[in-house]
C-alpha cells in the first residue's frame, strides 16, 4: 500500500500545479504581469518536484499545463511587442513635441 503514496502525492502536486499555472494565464490575460511574475515563482520549485515517472493522469495534466505556458508566452510576447511599439510611438511624439518647443522658444 506504500507504495501508491508517492503517486497520489505527485498527482496532488500536479494538480497543484496546474491550478497556478490557470491563475498566471488568468493574470497574464487581464496584464497582471506582477501577479503573474509571482504565481510563476510560486510554481517553479513545485515543478522542480516533480517525479521522472508519473500516472497517465498526472501526464494529462502535465500536457495541459505545458499548453496553458504555451498560449501564456504567446500573449506575453504580443503583450511586450505591443508595449515596445506604443513606447516608441510615446518616445516620438515626444520628441517631437520637444522639437516644436524648441522651434517656438527661438522665435
Amino acid at each position: 500500500m506504500t507504495e501508491a503514496r508517492p503517486e497520489i502525492d505527485q498527482n496532488r502536486l500536479v494538480e497543484q500545479v496546474l491550478a497556478l499555472t490557470e491563475e498566471i494565464d488568468h493574470a497574464a490575460r487581464i496584464a497582471d504581469w506582477q501577479r503573474a511574475a509571482l504565481l510563476s515563482e510560486q510554481r517553479s520549485p513545485l515543478l522542480m518536484s516533480f517525479a521522472p515517472q508519473q500516472s497517465p493522469e498526472a501526464l494529462a495534466l502535465i500536457r495541459r499545463i505545458q499548453a496553458l505556458d504555451d498560449v501564456t508566452l504567446r500573449g506575453a510576447q504580443t503583450a511586450q511587442s505591443e508595449l515596445v511599439t506604443d513606447y516608441r510611438s510615446a518616445m516620438d511624439r515626444t520628441n517631437a513635441a520637444n522639437r516644436y518647443n524648441s522651434v517656438a522658444l527661438m522665435r
